[in-house]
């Protein structure tokens, strides 16, 4: 969307709309993960593994839920799909 200001033409970035949660099934560990203070996107992301199987709510700890806090949104969306892409096939 641009605005006109001081006669020049600018780009303003469009506010963000909440995502859409209400046709999304959800373990029964978003809530846990909104409640850590995780942004929406990022509980989203990490629920999304845990349907998966690719990893289970049990298996994370403290640390695990602080580090991802201490991202911004983007940055912990991104460690979470580096997660995902990783061959972790050799951890017990």
């Amino acid at each position: 969307m641009a605005n006109q200001v001081n006669g020049n033409a600018v780009q303003l970035k469009e506010e963000e709309e909440p995502m859409d949660t209400s046709s999304v099934t959800h373990t029964e560990h978003y809530k846990t993960l909104i409640e850590a203070g995780l942004p929406q996107k990022v509980a989203e992301r990490l629920d999304e593994i845990f349907q998966t199987g690719l990893v289970a709510y049990v298996d994370l700890d403290e640390r695990a839920i602080d580090a991802l806090r201490e991202f911004n949104e983007e940055g912990a969306l991104s460690v979470l799909q580096q997660f995902k892409e990783s061959d972790l096939s050799h951890v017990q």
